[in-house]
């Protein structure tokens, strides 16, 4: 009975034994950078190992570090910016993690962003003014967070795309025409086109929208120019 009692003591030990060092060997170490606008460095950015306590934040190049399980995930957030979610098993081959977080475009925002340290007004005005002539979009899920991230004055609601100032009080609400590569479109057909596609987006209103496309302008015009046009 006794010798009984040994090997099932000497089990469990062995079991929670190896079951812990299999935890621990689950635990990974990152490190990583978060960057806005593909190039500028944000600070003080929360980066959190979702199922632990475990927060970090970014210094002030953008970089953290921290320990997390290697089939977690890190949510990365900061305001004034969208949050991301990020699997780190589609970073198992490296101890490297680089993410750029999308700026939610507005004057509110930009308070926001720069209030809590992320980003300077001068970096963030800077480039906020540079956007549109940046013709990468290979960045945004889709062609409308495309828009809303590059182009200030733009909201999107109720399938369509309303400009501001584009509309007077008598024309009321009235959304923007969507033009593609020369062809109006209706939003169904605009929100598929892939971001990776995208060669340029404009934004036409007043005078330059109706002297372009006369009444059917009159709630501002987005004007899409693929690569396919190349």
């Amino acid at each position: 009975m006794v010798k009984s009692k040994s090997n099932l003591l000497y089990f469990i030990v062995c079991f929670w034994g190896s079951f812990s060092l299999s935890a621990i060997a689950q635990e990974h170490a990152i490190k990583g950078r978060v960057t806005a606008f593909r190039s500028i460095p944000l600070s003080k950015v929360s980066v959190v190992c979702k199922g632990s306590d475990t927060e970090v934040l970014t210094d002030e190049k953008g970089v953290f570090s921290l320990v997390c399980d290697e089939k977690g995930k890190l949510k990365i957030s900061a305001n004034g910016f969208y949050s991301e979610n990020i699997k780190l098993r589609n970073f198992a081959d490296s101890d490297s993690v680089i993410v750029n977080l999308r700026y939610r475009n507005g004057e509110k925002n930009f308070e926001i962003a720069t209030g809590y340290g992320h980003i300077s007004e001068e970096q963030l005005t800077y480039a906020i003014q540079h956007l549109e002539a940046d013709s990468d979009y290979s960045n945004y899920r889709t062609i409308l967070e495309a828009i809303e991230g590059r182009i200030s004055g733009v909201s999107i609601r109720n399938n369509a795309i309303n400009i501001r100032g584009a509309t007077t009080i008598n024309s009321g609400d009235v959304p923007a025409l969507l033009v593609v590569d020369g062809t109006i479109v209706e939003f169904p057909v605009f929100v598929n086109i892939p971001p990776t596609q995208v060669k340029s987006i404009s934004v036409l209103k007043g005078a330059a929208a109706s002297a372009r496309y006369g009444s059917r302008g009159m709630g501002g015009v987005i004007v899409v120019k693929t690569k396919s046009t190349d």
